[in-house]
């Protein structure tokens, strides 16, 4: 009998060849065992393996590692490292075999997430999707196995990898109005993703936007290309003020075409002395008319990202004021408040980013011009933003979801009590400013913003 060493395994396509006739004489259970030693596939004389990559999404974790072991065993073997925000990895082998795949923020010890006895197959192909702001990681994961499209055919799924809703999304020509229009892919929840559609290949008018309102455009993007015979993946991410959202098409097996949303969005808010009528606009978009102080916008406006040139007028005189830039994708509160040196304006950046749905995000807006002083706010009188400036918001805080929360507001540096609001309600998934004004009488305003 020859050695294991001296088996061959170039021969292709005819069963067992790597082992010689005196061998296939053998009984089964030595066949076998010899099989296992050299390694060799019983068809081709190539062993079979699972492959997988990895795609991070997460604006939160900026750079990632996957890593696999074995069910049960602790040895967990790196694949990927450091695969940065928007970044796709090669595919990498896998024994077909069941295993733990873990993700990590890179340099940190901490799992984000643990798929367990993942099973991998023969020949199979898989993407794992990281997403999701910091705090709020997931996964999500695609075949890329499926079958191509007929000839003129696309096939496509949506991701919706983002906080911001149940999105209907729509491929239509051009100019069709979307009341005129059924959404392809109808009620993607977040964190999930749709069924395959087949559609006709060709350029589409993209339109994401939040079911019930077709108003409420989450992305408009005029010239998405499905091609013929395609398998593509349309993942929905998460921007900067968690609304809005970006559009990453995805070919099976292929590479990221990434499709940025170019708008961002813009409200007002004035804690300008009582008696001033405030008018401003934004990147030529109107944000108030003739508005007093108190007023906090009831809806984000929609405006071209970049530079922004802003017009304010105060009791009917312009304002000089500087250019603004404005971040793709970011949501924004324009606050006007006044000092001894006049009218002024901060740009004060949202983020919308909803939580679980236990939990609700609450900050603090300072318009107190009249006062001038920084302020705290107590939540059932606790203190939590403390010292917050005019014309500043502070940080936000997460609070249970619930009913009866009491809110007070006080002068930092005297203690004195300014303001109580009570009986209020935050519900869970929701983002909560508390905007503060006035003068000899101090008013507030709780603007659920999401």
């Amino acid at each position: 009998m020859p050695s294991v060493s001296s088996m061959s395994c170039a021969r292709p396509r005819r069963a067992f060849h790597c082992l010689s006739r005196s061998v296939l004489a053998a009984p089964i259970v030595l066949v076998a065992a010899l099989l296992a030693l050299c390694g060799c596939s019983s068809d081709d004389g190539h062993r079979d393996y699972a492959r997988i990559r990895l795609l991070n999404v997460s604006p939160g974790y900026e750079a990632l590692d996957l890593s696999v072991s074995k069910n049960g065993e602790d040895n967990d073997i790196v694949k990927f490292q450091a695969v940065g925000y928007e970044g796709l990895s090669d595919y990498s082998e896998v024994d077909s075999t069941a295993y733990d795949i873990k993700v990590k923020r890179s340099g940190v010890v901490g799992t984000l997430t643990t798929f367990v006895d993942e099973k991998q197959a023969d020949n199979t192909h898989l993407t794992y999707v990281a997403f999701g702001a910091l705090g709020n990681f997931g996964m999500l994961k695609l075949s890329d196995d499926q079958g191509a499209a007929d000839s003129g055919k696309t096939k496509l799924k949506v991701l919706n990898a983002t906080t911001a809703g149940n999105l209907n999304v729509y491929l239509t020509d051009a100019s069709v109005d979307l009341d005129d229009a059924t959404p392809q892919f109808a009620s993607v929840a977040s964190r999930t993703s749709s069924t395959v559609v087949n559609l006709d290949s060709g350029t589409y008018r993209l339109r994401v936007v939040l079911v019930g309102d077709n108003t409420d455009v989450r992305l408009d993007m005029p010239n998405l290309v499905l091609q013929s015979k395609q398998v593509a993946s349309l993942i929905l991410t998460e921007t900067q003020g968690g609304v809005l959202v970006n559009g990453l098409l995805l070919p099976q097996g292929g590479q990221l075409a990434k499709n940025h949303n170019t708008k961002a969005r813009v409200r007002g808010a004035i804690g300008i002395a009582s008696g001033s009528s405030v008018s401003a606009a934004i990147a030529g978009t109107t944000v108030l008319t003739g508005a007093g102080v108190g007023v906090i916008s009831n809806k984000y406006l929609q405006v071209d990202a970049g530079a922004a040139a802003v017009t304010l007028k105060v009791d009917g005189v312009v304002i000089p004021r500087d250019t603004e830039t404005l971040v793709p994708g970011a949501d924004y509160t324009m606050l006007f408040w006044s000092n001894a040196a006049g009218p002024q304006m901060s740009l004060i950046s949202d983020d919308n980013r909803i939580s679980t749905s236990a939990k609700a995000r609450l900050r603090f807006l300072n318009g107190l011009s009249a006062l001038g002083q920084p302020t705290t706010m107590a939540v059932n009188l606790s203190p939590i933003f403390e010292g917050v400036p005019v014309g500043q918001a502070s940080d936000y805080e997460e609070f249970d979801a619930g009913a009866d929360y009491q809110i007070d507001v006080a002068d930092t540096g005297t203690n004195t009590n300014l303001l109580t609001k009570t009986e209020l309600t935050l519900e869970g998934s929701g983002v909560y400013t508390l905007f503060v004004s006035g003068n000899s009488t101090v008013a507030g305003t709780l603007r659920k913003d999401h």
